[in-house]
């Protein structure tokens, strides 16, 4: 038996609402729902509509919200053990409650995240919430065929009112970063929460612990 994690995700956001915990066999959930090779990896997140989760609750005997929500269905990470809240999948909430200065999303042009994103905080712009900017890089990188073949990526970056600052500073080291390619240094990691809205305090406890730079936002 493994312990599992739901969190219901809020229509307004997109993000956790509340959570519930249950104990399962990964090999029983995976069966249940239908997975593919009946498995349920560790780092996994799966979407479960009403009825993939009427299908758990009658399985494993736990009682679901009223409410209609989706949830993520995933194990517990490391990371649920960070003694501060991490800003991973709460950045919209946190902005809209001004405890979070900044966000940034990245990905390859054509990338549906990107454009769920977007369409999430579009209204708060609009409104003069949030403020954003956006831009894309690109190059051209060496295959194995020894030919080259186009990178490109699109950058998201929202900022409270009176945070602009952080586009400009959030530009410069994506431009670094992306054009004079090294290994990513405890320094770039400090920088990077700095940049996000985390404390020095904070910071310190996450490279102290050896958390590693996610893939794409904080």
């Amino acid at each position: 038996m493994a312990v599992f994690k739901l969190s219901f995700l809020s229509p307004e956001t997109n993000t956790p609402s509340h959570e519930l915990r249950f104990d399962g066999d990964a090999g029983e959930i995976a069966r249940a729902l239908g997975l593919r090779d009946a498995v349920v990896p560790d780092h996994a997140y799966y979407r479960l509509d009403r009825k993939g989760l009427t299908i758990l609750s009658s399985v494993f005997g736990f009682a679901l919200p009223a409410s209609d929500e989706e949830a993520l269905l995933r194990r517990p990470h490391a990371i649920d053990t960070t003694p501060y809240l991490v800003h991973t999948n709460y950045e919209l909430p946190l902005m809209l409650e001004g405890r979070k200065p900044f966000a940034f999303f990245s990905d390859d042009p054509k990338s549906p995240i990107l454009a769920e994103t977007r369409a999430l905080f579009a209204p708060h712009v609009d409104a003069g919430t949030f403020l954003l900017d956006t831009f894309e890089l690109s190059r051209m990188c060496p295959t194995t065929t020894g030919g080259e073949k186009e990178q490109r990526i699109i950058y998201l970056a929202y900022a409270l009112p009176g945070e602009r600052w952080r586009f400009e500073r959030f530009r410069q080291r994506c431009h670094r970063l992306f054009n004079n390619w090294r290994p990513w240094t405890d320094e770039d990691e400090r920088e990077e929460g700095l940049l996000l809205g985390y404390t020095e305090e904070q910071c310190d406890w996450w490279l102290e612990n050896r958390f590693r730079k996610p893939v794409t936002e904080a």
